[in-house]
């Protein structure tokens, strides 16, 4: 089972990314380091995230949205690998998971869920605990924090630049990396909120469970959606321990 609840929970780890989009005006553009600076200290201070991401996991298409609390407790997220879906609800240290056939047999591969299938998937089953915690996104907010970090650096450095764009129709600073690697976009507004983000080493963002994304799974594209809302995040009703379901 380790691999399985691994394998979903790093579908929010691997942060980074983004695509551009086009831009505008004619504003007077920041300094790079004056810009990531106080994207970085308005990103340590938020409760709560909301994300959607494009990427790869075992070298098929994934897409992911999350969303929950930075320090923990409640997450929620939905994701597709392939053919494989599922949707995962953390309350406290609690952790539900409903999945299609398809994503119990590509993530848990020589395991008894993939051999029981018909039993347990599209139906909401308790995971049993492992051992580690769910930190909501705080691991993503450290590496973003974090200046000793390569990408950070490079939109740290006085040769990044900083040119306007639009992301999802928000007037957007494009911070870029010289070597065009690492890139960020951050709200015109004087909060600088990250609207998005590409370059970051996924393997370097710990997922909500505390362990590591692997080095083939990662998000292509990260949009931060939301932030400081109360999602209204429950526990599933009717829900059964996987154990129980796979000996029914």
């Amino acid at each position: 089972m380790t691999k399985l609840r691994t394998s979903a929970l790093a579908l929010v780890l691997a942060a980074g990314t983004a695509a551009g989009v086009t831009g505008c005006s004619s504003k007077e553009a920041p300094k790079a380091k004056d810009a990531w600076n106080k994207a970085q200290d308005t990103a340590g201070a938020y409760k709560s995230l909301e994300l959607k991401g494009e990427g790869t996991s075992d070298g098929k298409p994934a897409t992911m949205t999350a969303k929950g609390d930075v320090k923990g407790g409640k997450l929620e997220m939905s994701g597709k690998i392939g053919d494989g879906t599922m949707d995962l609800i953390t309350v406290d240290s609690k952790n539900y998971m409903k999945a299609n056939k398809a994503f119990f047999t590509q993530t848990s591969s020589g395991s008894p869920a993939a051999s029981n299938t018909d039993k347990i998937a599209d139906k909401w089953l308790e995971m049993p605990a492992d051992g580690s915690s769910n930190t909501g996104f705080k691991e993503l907010i450290d590496n973003i924090k974090n200046d000793s970090s390569e990408p950070n650096k490079k939109l740290l450095s006085d040769k990044a630049t900083v040119s306007e764009d639009k992301v999802d129709g928000k007037d957007a600073w494009k911070i870029q990396s010289e070597d065009k690697k690492v890139t960020a976009w951050v709200s015109q507004e004087d909060r600088r909120d990250i609207l998005k983000t590409e370059g970051f080493d996924s393997a370097s963002v710990a997922s909500t469970s505390g362990s590591s994304a692997k080095s083939d799974e990662s998000m292509k594209t990260v949009t931060f959606l939301s932030h400081d809302k109360d999602y209204g995040i429950k526990a599933p009703s009717g829900a059964t321990s996987i154990t129980d379901a796979m000996g029914s």
